[in-house]
């Protein structure tokens, strides 16, 4: 098990749960140091007893929040959230395959309908409900379907719109996830399979409504089988109650109520599958559920597949440049690694500076092929161990624009192109290539040159001796506001003393 940090200073650091008794809090003796005034010094711990991990509150000031609920000690499960203090973080299980339950039944299925049923009915009800309205003999029963069929039409409308919009797996994922809890308020689970590689199909998404206790999804097999064979939508009313089961003891076991399940097909192919229950409640959804959620099951396919395109695409233009990264820096063995270094500062400077993720991951790309224009220039500028002329100085500068010029064809990587061209710009508007002061310069631009900087000062280079990460910091701090944006330098200080083992990093020494 794990832990992910959702909201906060330490978003998106990961720890994972190994140790017996893991602590959590400000104090950095814990096990998990959270950086938030608002979290006792030792905050509370987590304790794995046997198969559970359990949360236990350590009297903290502020208390502690498990799924919107304060709490002092509480079994975790996968997908729960915990609030401490101002951060927010969520459990998560590292085998999701291990929340799934399969069950080897009989066929439990109450209904089913076919992917297009419900498009054919939007298609009808759209054709004849103006000429409805215009007469009045016309049922009210009759007004009142054609009415809810055009606004599922509208729903499946909206959703289609914020999905397709969407572009990274994940965020797809937990959009399909929340739509469909909003869409169905009987839905107390949402489960999502993908098919990735063979001819299994494993859960890659689980999200339980905030007031739901989490526990093991029970599936039937036979049923998920049933609707990818036959490309077809499936509901369940009240399992546990139908006397067509009262014997199954997988049933019993189970204790299900309701279910639906829909397959994600695009051009005729399965590439997953969606599950929604409800253990507590009977007959909580009907065949306009169903045929509603096959619909937005439609929708989900086509993003999906978009979504994946586009992530092979972005991967494909991404590992191109990292290779033309790699040959700029084969030719000079000083810098050697420099764009990982660079990449690892910028990321936490900007997440230093409570950043939006967007622009966080934008800065961490532009910080790994900020040099890129370096294949430009010639070897023995790169290589030269004395100080170089007015000349080669100039055509060393040279390599920001050309580095804007490779990357401006690829349209995906437009964003990095002010932070390529600007992060040899200083705050006093004495660098190159616009000579920028202060804010003109790109936010992300001002982040890149600090850690730029900093890499330089720490590293072996012809020119210099490397400073241990105490000088260097110390020598950042006295360019704040004449070569380096004060916020930046401030956030790299407190990113570097916070993330690097004083202990154990020989250059915090001295």
């Amino acid at each position: 098990m794990k832990l992910v940090c959702l909201e906060g200073k330490d978003k998106d650091q990961v720890w994972e749960l190994t140790f017996t008794k893991t602590i959590i809090g400000r104090d950095s003796s814990c096990d998990i140091v959270v950086d938030d005034s608002e979290l006792s010094r030792i905050h509370a711990e987590i304790v794995h007893e046997g198969n559970a991990f359990i949360f236990y509150e350590k009297d903290s000031m502020n208390g502690s929040f498990i799924n919107g609920y304060q709490v002092t000690r509480q079994i975790l499960i996968p997908g729960d959230q915990i609030r401490i203090g101002n951060t927010k973080i969520q459990v998560l299980e590292d085998d999701l395959t291990k929340n799934i339950n399969w069950q080897e039944t009989d066929s439990i299925i109450t209904s089913k309908v076919t992917l297009n049923q419900l498009s054919d009915q939007i298609e009808e009800a759209t054709s004849s409900l103006a000429i409805a309205q215009k007469i009045p003999k016309t049922s009210i029963r009759k007004k009142s379907f054609m009415e809810k069929i055009v606004k599922n039409l509208k729903t499946v409308y909206e959703v289609g719109n914020a999905i397709n919009s969407i572009s990274t797996l994940d965020k797809l994922l937990n959009q399909v996830a929340e739509t469909l809890l909003d869409v169905f308020p009987e839905v107390q689970r949402v489960c999502i399979l993908l098919k990735e590689k063979g001819e299994d199909f494993d859960p890659k998404f689980i999200k339980n409504r905030a007031d739901v206790p989490s526990r093991l999804f029970q599936i039937s097999r036979s049923v998920i089988n049933k609707s990818v064979e036959e490309k077809v939508s499936i509901l369940a009313k009240d399992a546990f109650h139908d006397n067509r089961f009262s014997s199954s003891k997988s049933i019993i076991a189970t204790k299900l109520r309701s279910f639906m399940c829909a397959p994600l097909v695009n051009k005729g192919i399965v590439l997953g599958l969606i599950y929604l229950d409800n253990c507590d409640k009977p007959d909580c959804f009907d065949n306009d559920d169903l045929e509603l959620l096959s619909a937005l099951a439609n929708q989900s396919a086509i993003a999906l597949e978009n979504s994946r395109l586009y992530e092979d695409i972005q991967k494909a233009y991404h590992e191109a440049i990292l290779a033309l990264m790699n040959t700029v820096e084969a030719k000079d063995p000083y810098t050697r690694g420099h764009s990982q270094r660079i990449s690892r500062y910028a990321l936490g400077i900007a997440q230093e500076m409570e950043l939006k993720e967007e622009e966080c991951k934008e800065i961490k790309i532009a910080a790994e092929l900020h040099d890129i224009g370096k294949i430009g220039i010639r070897e023995r500028i790169i290589d030269k161990e004395s100080t170089l002329s007015q000349t080669e100085f100039h055509s060393m500068q040279e390599h920001v624009l050309i580095g804007e010029n490779i990357v401006k064809p690829i349209e995906y990587l437009s964003f990095i192109l002010p932070m390529v061209r600007g992060h040899h710009e200083k705050y006093d508007g004495s660098g190159y290539p616009d000579s920028l002061k202060a804010d003109e310069i790109p936010l992300g631009a001002r982040i890149l040159a600090v850690a730029d900087a900093f890499d330089a000062m720490t590293t072996q280079r012809p020119y210099n001796k490397p400073l241990t990460f105490k000088k260097a910091l110390k020598k950042c701090e006295s360019l704040k506001g004449k070569q380096f944006d004060s916020d930046a330098v401030d956030a790299l200080a407190h990113y570097i003393t916070h993330n690097i083992n004083s202990k154990t990093d020989e250059t915090f020494k001295g």
